[in-house]
């Protein structure tokens, strides 16, 4: 059975605001960085700031906007499996509880339609925080699944630089040794 419009409304407004108030927490620990960078076949998000330490967040993206419509991940093939990890959880959520809106793979879309939607996800997955990013076509939204600190963008930050990422490509075999010695000093 259905749930009513209302009743999805009483649901999901106090989320709104939770997931708000994780969104201030998180811009209070980390600051506000000066760029923003996503990967999606990592499905990392990173801000970064000459001035301050970097943060890559590992996310799930919960769904996408283009014009007056919404699309939930869990219903877009586009989206890999990892990047979408758990959102069936949103879907069973939705069925067990009547919310026709978490298990309609389109629908139609206001402004706040995203957010909301995230606010529900960041609430059944307990996720850390949300962003959403334009695209060509309109926002993807994500929620945090994990927070790392990373280091700086400053030339001299060798700490960050040793704690960052290397993106091997598949067939790289890292079990055989090419002689190559890699001097941090040079």
């Amino acid at each position: 059975m259905a749930a009513c419009d209302d009743c999805f409304q009483k649901f999901v407004h106090p989320l709104v605001h939770a997931g708000m108030d994780k969104n201030d927490a998180f811009e209070r620990r980390y600051g506000h960085h000066a760029r923003w960078d996503w990967d999606d076949s990592s499905s990392t998000l990173t801000f970064s700031d000459p001035n301050q330490q970097s943060v890559r967040i590992h996310c799930s993206v919960v769904g996408t906007t283009q014009g007056n419509q919404w699309q939930w991940s869990w219903a877009n093939n586009n989206i890999s499996p990892y990047s979408k990890l758990d959102m069936e959880k949103v879907h069973d959520f939705g069925e067990a509880n009547g919310y026709e809106k978490l298990t309609t793979p389109f629908l139609e879309a206001d402004k706040y339609t995203g957010w909301e939607m995230t606010a529900v996800a960041e609430h059944i997955l307990d996720a850390l925080g949300a962003y959403r990013f334009p695209t060509d076509l309109g926002y993807r939204y994500l929620i945090y699944r994990k927070i790392e600190e990373v280091g700086t963008e400053a030339a001299d930050d060798l700490h960050g630089a040793m704690r960052g990422t290397a993106t091997i490509p598949p067939d790289v075999d890292l079990t055989e040794s090419t002689g190559e010695i890699w001097d941090a000093q040079q």
